[in-house]
C-alpha cells in the first residue's frame, strides 16, 4: 500500500545550525584572543600604531605584551648591531655590483675605498624613528650621510695621507661627524672602517717611485753615516798610534838600552852574540866577550 504523501519518503533529517554557529564563534574568539598576545624577541623593539589614538610614544620591550587586535598594529625594529657596507666586491653590501666610494682628495687625486659602518637603532627612540624616517633608514640616512661626510673629510687631506699616520685621524673625524648626524636621526654609531684603498694607476706609480727614492736616500744616509764612523775610527786609531810612538820615543830617550833589547828580540833564533861596538862582543846571555 502506497503512502499518502510520497515526498516524505525522501525528506532529509533536520539539522540544527546552532552548534555550528557556536563553534565558529568560539574559533573566532580563540583566534582573537591569541592575537591579543604579542611576544617581543631579544634584540627587538615593537612600535605600536593605534588606529584611534595614533602612534604610541614608547616602544614595547622584550617579553610578552597585550595589544588590541585590528585596532593596534605592531611594527618590529631590530635594535641589534648592523653593518652597512659600500664595497667593490659583489659579495659585500646590499647594492649589487661595484658600490665602492669614490672621492677626490685635496690634491685632486681620485681615491676609491670600501667603507663599512657599524650602527644600531636607538632602542629608546624607535617610535620617533618610525614616525620621522621609518624602516628605510638605510637609504634615507645611512648611505647618503656616510657618502657625504667621507667626501667632505677626504677633500681636506692629500691622497697620500690615507696611507700615512693621518689615516687614523681621518677615521676619527668621520666617526665624530657621523655620530652627531646619526644621533639626530635616532641611530647610534659604533664605528667606521676604511679599507681596500686604491688610487689611479698613475698616482700608484708615483707613490712607488717615491718609495724607491726614499729607500735610495735612506741608503745614502746610511753610507754617509758609515763613512763618518769609519773616519772617526781612523782618527782614533791614528791618534792612538801617535800616542804610542810618543810614549816609545820618551822611553827610548830615558832608557837607551831599550833599543838594544828591542833589537835582540827581532834577531834570528840562532843568533848567539851581537857586536855592540868594534872592541867587544856581547853574548845573548849578557856576557861581554873580549876579542
Amino acid at each position: 500500500m502506497r503512502s499518502a504523501n510520497p515526498r516524505r519518503d525522501f525528506d532529509l533529517p533536520s539539522i540544527s545550525w546552532v552548534p555550528l554557529v557556536l563553534g565558529a564563534l568560539a574559533l573566532v574568539l580563540v583566534a582573537t584572543a591569541l592575537q591579543c598576545f604579542l611576544v617581543v624577541p631579544a634584540g627587538t623593539r615593537v612600535v605600536i600604531f593605534n588606529s584611534v589614538t595614533g602612534l604610541k610614544p614608547q616602544p614595547l620591550n622584550e617579553g610578552l605584551h597585550l595589544i588590541l587586535p585590528v585596532i593596534e598594529t605592531p611594527i618590529r625594529y631590530d635594535v641589534r648591531t648592523q653593518t652597512y657596507t659600500m664595497a667593490s666586491s659583489r659579495t659585500e653590501g646590499l647594492v649589487s655590483g661595484d658600490d665602492a666610494l669614490k672621492v677626490l682628495s685635496a690634491d685632486g687625486q681620485e681615491i676609491t675605498l670600501d667603507v663599512s659602518v657599524r650602527f644600531r637603532p636607538d632602542p629608546n627612540r624607535v617610535s620617533h624613528l618610525h614616525q620621522t624616517i621609518g624602516p628605510s633608514y638605510l637609504d634615507k640616512v645611512i648611505r647618503p650621510e656616510v657618502r657625504s661626510v667621507m667626501r667632505n673629510e677626504l677633500a681636506l687631506h692629500r691622497a697620500i695621507a690615507v696611507f700615512s699616520d693621518e689615516r687614523e685621524q681621518i677615521q676619527t673625524n668621520v666617526e665624530q661627524q657621523l655620530s652627531e648626524v646619526f644621533g639626530k636621526n635616532d641611530l647610534i654609531l659604533q664605528n667606521v672602517l676604511l679599507r681596500n684603498v686604491r688610487f689611479s694607476d698613475q698616482f700608484q706609480t708615483a707613490i712607488e717611485q717615491k718609495q724607491i727614492a726614499e729607500q735610495v736616500k735612506e741608503r745614502e744616509r746610511f753610507l754617509v753615516a758609515k763613512a763618518e764612523l769609519e773616519k772617526q775610527r781612523t782618527i782614533v786609531l791614528a791618534e792612538g798610534e801617535a800616542k804610542s810612538i810618543e810614549l816609545q820615543a820618551q822611553a827610548l830617550k830615558e832608557t837607551p838600552e831599550v833599543i838594544q833589547l828591542d833589537y835582540v828580540r827581532k834577531l834570528a833564533p840562532g843568533t848567539r852574540a851581537i857586536i855592540v861596538n868594534p872592541k867587544s862582543l856581547t853574548s845573548l846571555t849578557g856576557e861581554i866577550l873580549k876579542p
